[in-house]
């Protein structure tokens, strides 16, 4: 199983490359990216909740003390639940909207641009922003995905973005001297 899983990341990093050196735009591996990313991360989810082979409470836990051994069933159950709800949620709030955007893209539909100022950037916990950045304009308020940036984005700065408009994942973006602060 782990000499599959090396060969499929050193594939797509493979891929990647090649596509780069193609002079494919930066957008286009940002996408497949993104939607590898949300299709991976559902099917793990799902599959860690609903698999019997799946510990929900480990050897070294509280729960798996002599006390807990009439209760220890439901409460697998309950995390059980609860990580196929967070899969429904990711499923709908993630993947739908990416896999969506990804059918319009292969129809022929381009992503929008939008030359805004970044109002507001949060950061996901341990500050791996170059994992993923969440980004709000100064004008409508939404906010906007990116994934997998070595480039961090300023608050203040105006930049062009290239973004998907159903999921609002931003796939390209760099900084633009056409609006004032």
């Amino acid at each position: 199983m782990r000499t599959v899983l090396c060969l499929a990341v050193l594939f797509l990093l493979l891929f990647f490359i090649l596509i780069s050196l193609l002079g494919a735009p930066a957008w286009i591996g940002r996408a497949i990216a993104v939607s590898i990313f949300a299709l991976c991360a559902t099917i793990g989810i799902f599959w860690f909740g609903l698999s019997p082979k799946s510990k929900m409470i480990r050897a070294g836990g509280k729960f798996n003390e002599p006390q807990f051994d009439e209760v220890r069933p439901q409460i697998e159950k309950g995390i059980r639940i609860l990580v196929v709800a967070f899969g429904v949620f990711f499923a709908f709030y993630v993947s739908v909207p990416v896999g969506s955007d990804l059918i319009h893209l292969v129809g022929g539909e381009k992503p929008i641009r939008i030359t805004a100022v970044a109002k507001d950037n949060s950061i996901p916990l341990f500050g791996l922003w170059f994992v993923h950045q969440t980004v709000r304009f100064q004008r409508g308020g939404e906010s906007y995905s990116l994934f997998f940036s070595w480039e961090h984005v300023r608050i203040g700065a105006s930049y062009e973005f290239v973004v998907l408009p159903r999921s609002r994942e931003i796939l390209d973006f760099h900084e633009s001297g056409d609006l004032r602060r």
